[in-house]
This record gives C-alpha cells, sequence and structure tokens, in this order.
C-alpha cells in the first residue's frame, strides 16, 4: 500500500515539475522565437513612416505564458509553443 502511494506520489511530482519547468528561461526563450520566426511571421517588418521613408523594425513583440509541459509563446502576428525541452513547434 505505501509503495503505491509512494510510486503516485512521485509520478504526480515529476508531472508537476515537467508542467512548470522552471529551468526554462522565459528571456532565453523570447530571444530564440524572436531569431528563428520573427522575421518569417511578419513581428517584425518594413514600416512606412509618414515622410515616405521605409525602416525595418519590430512591430508586434512576443508574450509568453505557461502552458501544459512547456510556454507558449505569441505576438500579434503568430504564436509558437515551446516544449519543456525547448524546441519550437508551430
Amino acid at each position: 500500500m505505501y509503495t503505491k502511494f509512494l510510486t503516485i506520489c512521485i509520478i504526480l511530482g515529476v508531472f508537476v515539475i515537467l508542467t512548470w519547468a522552471p529551468w526554462l528561461d522565459n528571456q532565453k526563450i523570447h530571444d530564440n522565437v524572436f531569431q528563428e520566426k520573427a522575421h518569417k511571421d511578419g513581428t517584425y517588418g518594413w514600416v512606412i513612416q509618414p515622410n515616405g521613408s521605409k525602416s525595418y523594425e519590430l512591430i508586434c513583440d512576443y508574450k509568453i505564458n505557461y502552458a501544459p509541459l512547456g510556454r507558449w509563446v505569441a505576438s500579434c502576428e503568430g504564436g509558437y509553443y515551446v516544449t519543456f525541452w525547448g524546441e519550437i513547434v508551430e
């Protein structure tokens, strides 16, 4: 009985830790997604200024939220799921 309870507690504890994923650094995740995806999804792009000149600048920055077993990183242009081992999934 005690072994069964201990096993369930360990499995539950591992699941909670993987869900929380405290080793994921939000700033590092932001930088990785920004570097890999910002130019593709329109988060960073050409903006025409009122004087007619064009500049390549940030349109809408990414925000990071907790998600089960990872993080959800989204801007106004797109969102990505980052797994607890750091892979970016579209």
